[in-house]
Formats: structure tokens, sequence, C-alpha cells
């Protein structure tokens, strides 16, 4: 397909019963042209206001909370703020390991689903 085929469906000929499809060829586009599924899954998913009220709200209840209690995060209305001293790379670098290994073994021992 030509660039000003491409133009021509997304201007005219696309019809649109949600924003997958633009969001799917834009996502396409800043990449490069190519993409895995899982990237555009998360493009898609960064666009889904009703799934990202969701989250926020999931946060505010369950883990900020309990994080708080264990003194490991602050929150000031809409921000969160880790409470630890300033970290170098190294050490941001093994906490985010560490926590890549901990959500890795949850999903193994539970599966995805």
């Amino acid at each position: 397909m030509r660039y000003d085929e491409l133009l021509d469906f997304l201007e005219r000929r696309m019809t649109m019963s949600h924003v997958y499809q633009p969001l799917l060829i834009r996502t396409l586009v800043m990449s490069g042209g190519m993409a895995t599924v899982r990237q555009l899954a998360l493009a898609l998913l960064n666009e889904d206001e009703r799934q990202i009220r969701y989250y926020e709200d999931r946060i505010k209840k369950m883990p900020v909370p309990v994080l708080e209690r264990h003194g490991v995060v602050e929150r000031t209305g809409e921000l969160v703020r880790l409470k630890v001293d300033p970290l170098s790379y190294e050490q941001q670098a093994r906490l985010k390991a560490v926590c890549e290994r901990r959500i890795a073994e949850f999903v193994e021992k539970r599966g995805i689903a």
C-alpha cells in the first residue's frame, strides 16, 4: 500500500466502532512500521480511559494503602512517592530485578489467568 492509499483509507474509507484501528496504525507508524502484538496491546490499553480509571481506583484501594502501612510509600493527593533515600543506578537495577523476579514467581505459581 502506498502512503496516499493509507491516508485515503484513514480519512475516507475506514469505518470505526472503536478507536482500535487508528491507534493500531498510529502505533505501527511510530514504531517504524512493525510492532509485536504485545506492543500493540499496550498501546491500546494506554488509550483505554475506562481501564485507566479502573486501575487508578484499584491502586488507591489496595496496594497504596498496604505499602503506606509498611512505610514504603506515601501518598499526597494523586502523587505517590517511594519513601527511600536516593538510589544509585545499581540499586535501582537491583530493586527492579527483584520486583521482576517476584512477579515472575507469582505468575508461575498461580498462572497468568
